[in-house]
């Protein structure tokens, strides 16, 4: 029974954990639109569909918009491939350098985009590392990332900035400040670190190595 139950779980948990991250990054991408595509379909003689069938009205409606999003990119990405579309990505940087707090977002947005996607990919993490957290008797995987702020370090020198992900949902996490000697470095890549907390310790570079 114990062995089933395991290999059965072995199964269902990637399946469960794809999904999940998959369904949240399809809510992030089409929640700001879907409403406005529902409206629009009911709006245009299907007012019964949304009264009866809600749910499969908002499903029709995110299917639009990736779709349309889909689309969206794949023009932005061939004007963003010839010349004469770069005075309009200078005027953009431009005019959202100027907003308050919608500067900063832009700026960081754009920096990781640019980091993921563009073929001279910048390296925003120094490597993995391990760090007492959530207290000095345990030890927490993290990402080492850049150094903290000049005002942080002139009360306490030496601190350096690690991103510890949450598991199985590494999207998210906390940005805690170390001192150096707190900060073990280890010979993890990346990737094998995040394939690690997407199986919740399940899965082990080491093992996949030496087979």
């Amino acid at each position: 029974m114990k062995k089933t139950f395991l290999a059965g779980l072995a199964i269902l948990l990637p399946i469960t954990i794809t999904i999940v991250i998959v369904v949240f990054i399809v809510d992030l991408l089409t929640a700001p639109f879907a409403g406005l595509v529902s409206d629009f379909i009911t709006g245009h003689g299907l007012t019964e569909l949304g009264a009866r069938h809600k749910y499969i009205l908002l499903f029709v409606s995110r299917i639009i918009v990736l779709i349309l999003l889909f689309f969206l990119t794949l023009f932005l990405g061939f004007l963003g491939r010839r010349i004469f579309f770069s005075w309009f990505i200078k005027l953009t940087d431009k005019i959202f350098a100027k907003i308050p707090i919608i500067k900063t977002i832009y700026r960081i947005s754009r920096e990781v985009s640019s980091s993921v996607f563009t073929e001279k990919k910048k390296e925003f993490f120094k490597g993995t590392v391990t760090v007492p957290f959530p207290h000095e008797k345990s030890r927490a995987m993290g990402l080492l990332s850049g150094n903290p702020p000049e005002e942080v370090n002139q009360k306490k020198q030496e601190l350096q900035s690690v991103f510890i992900p949450t598991a199985p949902h590494p999207i998210s996490g906390f940005l805690v400040m170390y001192h150096k000697d707190e900060v073990k470095k280890t010979d993890i890549e990346t990737e094998d670190l995040f394939k690690f907390l997407l199986s919740c310790g399940i899965y082990h570079p080491d093992e996949e190595k030496d087979g």
